[in-house]
């Protein structure tokens, strides 16, 4: 089994450390692959970038679980949608701007042609403390959702919420 992890806009290397490191660490077996680079979502040729590096992973038809953290959600529904040969076994976005549709957003996902949900067994995840994603607009149609008590960064920096996702995988 393969993990695509799809990072969030203003991520860094050293903000997924934790996911690096639990990841590899309790899930030994898999392949894990981090799809990040330093991006604003209006930036039209880094975000088609990762889409098309998605898109060429997935390639390959191997077993994958995506997890995407806040924009990155809306790159892997792009990547699941443009991907002809995709293997995706679940979809799993944390804070996720599914129901946004303000600065800029709107035009983003219709740039890379995201649509409302895919066709993926998914599970949506919102802080309930969120300041950037409200919570109540992470979730995707047909999606299983849950809210943690948490913001934003915690589904990066925290490792109790960390290992709850993991063991949803």
């Amino acid at each position: 089994m393969r993990i695509l992890f799809i990072c969030g806009i203003n991520n860094y290397e050293w903000q997924l450390k934790g996911w690096k490191k639990d990841l590899s660490s309790l899930l030994p077996e898999n392949e894990v692959i981090f799809l990040s680079q330093w991006y604003l979502h209006p930036q039209r040729k880094k975000i088609n970038t990762l889409v098309q590096k998605g898109i060429s992973i997935m390639e390959d038809c191997k077993p994958t679980i995506i997890i995407a953290h806040s924009f990155g959600g809306i790159l892997a529904k792009s990547i699941i949608a443009q991907s002809k040969n995709h293997n995706i076994q679940k979809l799993i976005t944390m804070a996720s701007p599914h129901q946004m549709n303000m600065l800029k957003l709107k035009e983003a996902k219709t740039y890379l042609q995201t649509p409302e949900s895919v066709n993926t067994k998914t599970l949506t995840f919102g802080g309930i403390f969120d300041p950037i994603v409200p919570f109540w607009k992470t979730h995707t149609k047909n999606s299983i959702h849950k809210n943690f008590w948490c913001n934003h960064w915690s589904f990066l920096y925290s490792k109790k919420i960390r290992k709850k996702i993991i063991k949803m995988i």
